[in-house]
Formats: structure tokens, sequence, C-alpha cells
């Protein structure tokens, strides 16, 4: 069960990560190296457009000096043909960088999206149990998206805009220091008011992400569950609890935007500071000779060319803390420690002798086991059904068999040979489990049967179709094996989805076959069809078949007993009946429910 609760939703790294960006830009570093070519392009296109936004008010104030104080028309259009130039070539060096970052953005993102999915494939099945769908959704998608802005607005462009900052006060206090320095003297102020700003939008974004993914999840849970909703009239219940997670997220993202609407207003004040201080400070000096007027046209053009960098990256900060706190999350994800080497370890190719547990025991937590000290022995080509009350254990022997968990108390081990020393891929091939909730994908009848691309054998199919008395079912679909399958197969029904199934276990030729209640959900026909076949199919092949009907484990050879984690019984269907044990309550109650 996925837990919804806020202490379990938020971790500490997603409201409690460290205040440092380097690492975290060292982090998307190795998904740049591949397009190294386009940002050394880039970096050198902005320090071009820098060397020219640089020299614009320098010509500025040549065309006050050498054309209109002297009167040299000559000159003016020298100076003036060079200060449009610069700005048409400024416009061109803009958008080829502007361009060419977010060309290599979206690159960078495909390959970061790619990484994140083959990531969470390798992540295990106990990662999954405990995490919301939609927050991994989020991050894959909202969390990976939010990065474009870093790439293009951070990475470069801020790169760009500080040089342009820092060569502006270079060029003032080279053409004048003491004018220069009283043109800097305000800067304290805005870095200031700009540090003080980053740290607390910083963590409104952080907290805007987290309340967006929980948002999320709680969205995916309720359209998977409409129709729970509509049958039990809990639309408006569920509404209010919608309406009070959107009003949490409202709350976030106007944190956000209360300390963004400060940054601006705080630039726009210290500039016109700034400016008052140059010109009364620069108009005395022209009094005194000490300057021309040129030179003070251009510090006031440089004044600008100083904060306009200023409210750039202004406008951008809200864009870089999101990106920031949304690189916190998806590396956070990433960090996540993957399932060892699916590869690693023998091949399981062949099932020889029996599959045995020895003193063997497993908790999910060290406080609550689920299987306490069991001792069973499966040999090769039986048919062996296992039941007992719902927690007695019995599906989490299926998940140990498949590797899901790792265990550490007693051996369970296939032809005398420790189950871990096999390889977790060989192990998963060759051991089909067949559960009671179906996995339908996008895509025809045909790709869910054969999942990898270009598997498909007619043969086996035929085959299939065959053993499982399908040929009436697909007479009965429009377009047969062809038929396109609707989101989660809900064009299908109960039955068709578990023989999908069934077919799907099939087509990989498994040693070892279970069933997890697989006809529990399924039309009196369909049971009848899949009983048939899974007599036929079990066989000459090594089974465990879960199951709360009874009624379907008659003829196994064996029947195991599980109560509270502890195998209590075990026989065929007369021996445990006669016994009247725990076997025999079970068969009562289900005999009493089904009249």
């Amino acid at each position: 069960m996925k837990i919804m609760h806020d202490d379990s939703y938020f971790s500490p790294d997603d409201l409690k990560a460290p205040h440092w960006d380097t690492g975290l830009v060292r982090r998307i570093m190795p998904y740049l190296a591949r397009w190294r070519g386009h940002f050394l392009l880039s970096i050198l296109l902005v320090l071009a457009g820098t060397a020219v936004q640089i020299s614009l008010p320098y010509l500025l104030g040549k065309a006050v000096d050498q054309g209109l104080k002297q009167n040299n028309h000559e000159a003016l259009l020298h100076y003036v043909l060079l200060y449009g130039s610069g700005h048409f070539m400024f416009f061109v060096l803009s958008a080829a960088r502007n361009w060419l970052l977010q060309y290599t953005g979206q690159k960078v993102l495909h390959d970061l999206r790619n990484s994140l999915f083959n990531h969470l494939q390798k992540l295990p099945i106990s990662f999954f149990d405990h995490t919301p769908t939609g927050r991994l959704v989020t991050r894959v998608t909202n969390d990976v998206a939010t990065l474009a802005e870093l790439f293009s607005a951070a990475l470069v462009n801020v790169s760009g805009q500080i040089l342009v900052l820092i060569g502006t006060a270079a060029m003032m206090m080279g053409l004048h220091f003491k004018l220069g320095a009283a043109a800097l003297i305000t800067s304290p102020i805005l870095f200031a008011a700009a540090w003080f700003l980053k740290v607390r939008m910083r963590e409104a974004f952080r907290l805007a992400r987290a309340k967006l993914a929980m948002l999320n999840a709680v969205l995916a849970e309720n359209i998977s569950g409409m129709n729970v909703i509509q049958i039990y009239n809990q639309e408006a219940e569920r509404e209010k609890k919608f309406d009070v997670m959107n009003t949490d997220l409202k709350k976030a993202e106007l944190d956000s935007v209360f300390y963004n609407s400060f940054f601006f207003p705080a630039v726009t004040i210290v500039n016109a500071l700034t400016m008052a201080i140059i010109i009364i400070y620069g108009g005395w000096l022209v009094q005194q000779s000490s300057i021309s007027i040129g030179l003070l046209v251009a510090f006031i053009a440089y004044t600008q060319a100083f904060y306009d960098p200023v409210r750039q990256i202004s406008e951008k900060v809200s864009i870089f803390q999101s990106s920031m706190a949304s690189a916190e999350r998806v590396f956070s994800l990433m960090d996540e420690s993957p399932e060892p080497d699916l590869d690693e370890g023998k091949e399981f190719s062949s099932f020889e002798k029996a599959i045995e547990f020895s003193n063997f025991s497993f908790s999910y937590s060290p406080d609550k086991p689920i299987i306490k000290n069991l001792n069973l022995k499966i040999e090769k080509g039986q048919r062996i059904a296992i039941v007992g009350h719902t927690g007695a254990g019995k599906t989490t022997l299926a998940s140990l068999l498949k590797r899901f968990y790792e265990y550490s108390q007693g051996q369970l081990s296939l032809d005398s040979v420790d189950l871990k020393a096999y390889s977790r891929s060989s192990i998963r091939r060759k051991i089909a489990l067949i559960q009671q909730d179906v996995t339908i994908f996008s895509g025809n009848i045909k790709d869910n049967i054969f999942l990898e691309e270009g598997s498909y054998d007619e043969d086996k199919m035929q085959k299939i179709i065959a053993e499982l008395e399908m040929q009436t079912l697909l007479d009965r679909l429009p377009n047969g094996l062809e038929t396109e399958i609707f989101e989660r197969g809900s064009n299908l029904s109960a039955g068709q989805r578990q023989l999908i199934a069934f077919c799907r276990a099939l087509a990989t030729d498994p040693e070892i076959l279970i069933l997890d209640e697989a006809t529990s959900s399924v039309d009196s026909e369909t049971e009848s069809i899949i009983q048939r076949a899974v007599l036929r199919l079990t066989s000459n092949r090594t089974s465990l078949i879960i199951a709360h009907r009874l009624s379907t484990i008659q003829n196994c050879d064996r029947i195991i007993v599980l109560h509270n984690g502890r195998l209590v019984e075990e026989g065929t269907h007369e021996e445990l009946l006669a016994a009247e044990g725990h076997y025999h309550k079970l068969y009562e109650l289900q005999f009493s429910q089904s009249n």
C-alpha cells in the first residue's frame, strides 16, 4: 500500500537539502559532456556578445565628444554607424546563442529523462511499495522539464550577464576611477538583497515542487479509482480533500511569488539611487572640467548597462531557484540504490531437482515477521497449492522466488544452490508469475503477450491459443490479436485480461509457474477454461498455485496451509479435510459463503 501522509511523503531530500548550487551543477555536467561542443560555442557567443555590449556605451560617449561637441559630422556618422552595427551584431549573437542553448538543453533533457527512466526500472520493488506513483511521474516529467530553464537561464545566460557586470564595472573604473567607485558604491546593497531573497525563494520553490508532486499523486489515485468514488457517492468528500491539497500548493506558490515580487523593485530602487549619484557627482565633475560631457553620457549608459543584466538576472532568479529545487529532487531519485546487476550470478538455465526452504524466515521490517521458520521442499514436476488467510505470507513466497526481495534468515535453494547465487535475470526468465491484478500496456493484444519487440512467434502463439482454449474469446474481439487495447485494458473483460497474463507467462517457456490468485476475479466460464488449461500446463511443469478458491486446487499433488507465516498443515485435499484443521475450516467457510 502506498502511504500518502505528509510525514512519509516529504523526505529530507525534498525539503531540507543543503544550500549549495555548485554541487547540483556538477551532477549535471556528465549529461552536458556529450554536447560540450554546443556549449563551448555558446560560451564563445556569450563572450563575443559581452565584448560588443560593453563597447556600446563607450562608442556613445565618443559620438558625443568627437561628434556633437566638436560639431564633426563625419566623426558623428562614423560612431553612430559603429553604435548601430554593434547593436545589430549583438542581436545576431544573442539570437544564435539563445537558439543554440534551447536546442542543446532539449537534447540534454532527452538524455536525462532516458537516464532517469532507466534508473527507475532498476530500483527494487520495495522502493515502489512505499513511493507514490504521482511523485515519480512528477520527477520524470515536471521536474526534468523545469531543468530546461537551468541550461538556458542559469548555466550560460546568467554567466554571460555576470560577465557583463564585471566588464562594465571594469570599464567604469578604467575610464574614471572615482566616478566608477561612486557608481558601484550601491552594489553591495543590491547583492545583499539578492542573497537574502535567494535563500527564501529556494525554500519556497522546494516546498512548491513537493506539494505539486503530492497533488499529482492524489490526482492519479483519484482518477484511477473514479469508479469507486462514484459507486459510493464520494465526489463531495474527495473534492474537499483535493481542495485542501490544492490550497496548500497555492500557498506554497504564493510564497515564492511574494519573495520574487520584491526583487525587481529592489533593483529599480538601487538603480535610481545609483543614477542620481552619477548625475550629481558626474555633473559636478563636468563643471570642474575633470571629465567631458561625453564621458558622463558614457557613464550613464554604463550604469544602465550594469543594471540591465541585474534586472534580467532578477527575472531569472525564480526560474533558477525552481530549477535548483527540481534538480535536487531529480538527483535524490537518482541516488536511490538500484538492485544489483540483474545478470550478476550463475545462470539458471533449467530446473532439475527441487525448490527447498530450510529454516527460512523473512520480514519486510524487523518488527513484523511474515514468514517464520519455514521448512518446505517442492520436487520438480509437482503441482503445489498454497492456501491460508489473508496476510499468511502466500504472495510473499512468490515474490521471494522471483527475487523481488532479499532474505537473510535461513536458506532458499533451487537444485541445492542458494537462490542468491543465480542471476536475477535468469531467475525471472525461468520462473513465471501470474498475478490477480494484470498490468496491460498500450498497444494490441499480441504486443502485450510478446513484450519484447521482435519476439513474436506465430507457431508459439497458435500453440498457446490451443492450450488455453482462447480462440472463442479472440473471435469476440473486433480484430483478434491485433485488437488495440485502451488504457489499463478497459475494453477487455477481467477474464480476457487474465488470459493475456497466462499467454504472456507461457510465451517465455518458464521452468516454474506461479499462479497468485490468478482465477479469483474471472467469470465462471473463463475460470473453467483457465482451470482446464492449468491442469494441462502444470502437468509437466513445477507449479505453485496460490488460491482462495479452494475448488481450483483440489487436483494439486500437495496442499500447503500457511497461518501467520508458519506452515501448519500439508497433504492432499482429502487428507486435510479429514484432519479438520485450518484447511477444513477454510473449506467450510468458503462453502458457506458460496451458498
